[in-house]
């Protein structure tokens, strides 16, 4: 009798086994994926503001430099953005600074595009390969909590895109894994943070413009909420810890 649960359990630690190295290979995977968006975020950060540090104190001149770097300048932000999608940063901060550079229009449509792409990139990996992309990601995670009523889904997602400080990045994810249309997804989710973002990239303009009162009361419209819900969000995650 001993002997046969020996075996049996030796059996089980042999089953376990495989699932054990599988789950630390897509650990792997997932922080690889991260510190290649991190890298690129980095890389592009450097190659476009490095050279204007010195600028940002005259922001005629620093739209200049800007204009004459053309469609390199434009894109590299544009990457950044998109980078930033993939990582657990604000893009409030990119927005202010697309304000500030590419003005309050052009900082607004630049963002715009750029939250399609990230959103739409991070929903089709997530429906091509499910749970485990969300694993990824969330490495240390449990499985997402999934809305699957079309109504209360519709409004949490309306809610979570239009109050900045809401975790957006683990939002789209989960909703990927819920048969859904992606159109009416991406229709909602961008419609909802027009608002913030064109708080944002105005407030940015007004920065760079020199209009500090105008600059301050825009972008408190954003980050006083964003923060209220930040620490809301991080008291209900600490006790369902």
């Amino acid at each position: 009798m001993k002997t046969i649960l020996i075996r049996m359990k030796s059996r089980a630690n042999g089953e376990a086994a495989p699932e054990r190295r599988a789950r630390r290979r897509e650990t792997l995977l997932g922080a690889l994926i991260l510190a290649a968006a991190l890298a690129l975020f980095v890389l592009l950060t450097a190659a476009l503001c490095r050279p204007l540090a010195g600028l940002l104190s005259d922001p005629a001149r620093l739209r200049a430099v800007v204009r004459r770097r053309g469609a390199f300048g434009v894109l590299s932000f544009f990457g950044l953005e998109v980078a930033q999608g993939f990582l657990p940063l604000p893009l409030e901060v990119t927005t202010v600074a697309a304000g500030y550079l590419f003005g309050p229009f052009g900082g607004f449509l630049l963002t715009s595009a750029s939250v399609l792409t990230s959103t739409t990139l991070l929903f089709t990996l997530a429906k091509l390969f499910g749970e485990r992309f969300f694993l990824l990601l969330f490495p240390h995670g449990e499985s997402p909590w999934i809305l699957r009523d079309e109504k209360a889904r519709r409004l949490a997602t309306w809610t979570v895109f239009l109050v900045p400080g809401l975790p957006k990045r683990l939002f789209i994810l989960s909703a990927a894994l819920v048969p859904q249309r992606f159109s009416r997804f991406l229709a909602v989710s961008t419609l909802a943070r027009v608002p913030a973002l064109i708080f944002c990239s105005f407030g940015g303009h007004a920065l760079g413009s020199g209009n500090y009162a105008r600059a301050v009361l825009l972008l408190c419209v954003v980050a006083i909420p964003a923060l209220a819900a930040f620490f809301i969000y991080r008291s209900a995650t600490a006790r369902k810890k």
